[in-house]
């Protein structure tokens, strides 16, 4: 499993949630059996910072829903679908620090 893969989503909201991006690193994800990962939500709208627009190649754009962050045992996820590009990585970090920042 590697940092920044997305994989079609495992659980029952599928219509409304159809990937997750895993975005914890490799070597906790080996050591807890567990990911943390963002979903990636359809028809939903964009959030200046927090929620922006991520591209899944050959699928479209998606809202990256960082609000809904949470924790996933790995062996759920199955094959990836796609890796972030260089461009969408950067989007991440300051969406997490705009969820759990001091205001």
């Amino acid at each position: 499993m590697a940092q920044f893969d997305i994989y079609p989503n495992p659980g029952t909201k599928r219509a409304e949630i159809p990937y997750l991006v895993a975005v914890q690193n490799d070597h906790i994800t080996s050591k807890t059996g567990a990911t943390v990962v963002i979903p990636l939500r359809a028809n939903a709208q964009p959030v200046d910072v927090m929620a922006p627009l991520i591209e899944v190649s050959g699928a479209g754009r998606f809202v990256l829903s960082t609000d809904e962050i949470f924790v996933i045992d790995a062996s759920r996820l199955k094959s990836p679908v796609a890796k972030l590009s260089a461009e969408d990585r950067a989007k991440i970090r300051p969406a997490i620090d705009k969820v759990i920042g001091e205001y």
